[in-house]
This record gives C-alpha cells, sequence and structure tokens, in this order.
C-alpha cells in the first residue's frame, strides 16, 4: 500500500472515511471469484458500466477502464492482488486518482459468500472544514447508493450467470441517470 499513500500525498491529498457495502451471495466463493477476475468483468456485474476495456488483466499490474453510462470515464489500477480472495484498486479520471477500493470474497461456508467493496475517497489536504463536510455528507450518500448496487450486481451475475442490466437496482445521479427506458 505504500504506493497508495504517495500517489495522494504527492497530490496533497488526504483520506476520508471508508464507505462499505456488502452482499451474502448464495454460492461457493470460488463461482465470486471467477465473476470478479475476469478480464472485462464489470459490463456483467456493473450496472452503471457501459463498457470495461481491458489494458492488462487479471494480475498484480492490472489495469481497465470503467465508460459509464452518463459518459464518466474512470481508470482502475490495481494495487494488490489476492488470488481467490479479492484485489485492492487506485480508481478515478485518467488525469488523476481519487480513491481506492477493496474488492474482497469472505468465505462463509461451501456454498455461500460475503462480497465486499470499500472505498476511500481522497481530499485536499487544505480543504475548509464545513466544505469538506458537505463533501463527505455527498459522498456517503452517492457512494454508499453506487457500492450496494454494484455488489449487488455480483451476487446476481454470480448465482444466476445473467450480466446485470443497466439500473437494474436502480439509476444513480453520477454515473448512469435514470432514463426512459430505465422507469
Amino acid at each position: 500500500m505504500h504506493e497508495q499513500s504517495d500517489v495522494f500525498s504527492l497530490q496533497d491529498l488526504e483520506p476520508t472515511l471508508p464507505i462499505k457495502a456488502t452482499s451474502l451471495v448464495s454460492v461457493a466463493a470460488a463461482d465470486v471469484w471467477a465473476a470478479i477476475s475476469e478480464p472485462g468483468n464489470l459490463v456483467n456485474v456493473h450496472p452503471f458500466c457501459e463498457s470495461n476495456p481491458v489494458e492488462t488483466w487479471p494480475g498484480p499490474a492490472g489495469r481497465d477502464h470503467v465508460h459509464y453510462f452518463s459518459g464518466v470515464h474512470y481508470q482502475r489500477d490495481v494495487l494488490q492482488w489476492i488470488d481467490g480472495s479479492g484485489y485492492d484498486l487506485i480508481v478515478g479520471p485518467p488525469s488523476g486518482k481519487v480513491a481506492v477500493a477493496n474488492w474482497r470474497i469472505d468465505h462463509t461456508g461451501p456454498d455461500a459468500c460475503d462480497f465486499s467493496i470499500e472505498v476511500t475517497s481522497y481530499v485536499r489536504s487544505n480543504s475548509d472544514p464545513a466544505k469538506l463536510a458537505a463533501y463527505e455528507a455527498n459522498v456517503l450518500q452517492t457512494i454508499g447508493s453506487y457500492l450496494e448496487s454494484v455488489v449487488q450486481g455480483v451476487a446476481h451475475f454470480a448465482e444466476t450467470g445473467t450480466p446485470v442490466q443497466r439500473n437494474q437496482f436502480g439509476a444513480h445521479q453520477i454515473y448512469s441517470p435514470e432514463t426512459d427506458a430505465s422507469r
């Protein structure tokens, strides 16, 4: 994780409180791992992802891109790859990373596991305290619902083998706004 702190400290950024979402998945942990470790996996599991071009995947030097239905584009770089259990990503626009996302599978039985994503956003260390509090409240609301949709998408795909549909668990104002077709 040393690389992570260097990236953010060089930009004079500090972490906000982490936000986490977890879903019980009614399949073996190996099935969830297969769903999240395949190249281009986000088009199957992520209800706000329009495309998921891959530069290098899977593994410790992994890099892919998330093109959201809203037009937002993020790059994901693997910080740590833990075969069978998850990975840590540094994410954000290609011009500058803004968060770390930890994807984890927790084995709970032969045919069940918990899948979670925890995100820590980074903000300017000299931010005005009132603006920072407002930002953190907004991040908590928007990223919390975002993560809930993604962990539900992973569970859905791992359990059914059927890719998620756009906004399957609700629209997202930043990454995939509601459309006439998603109402």
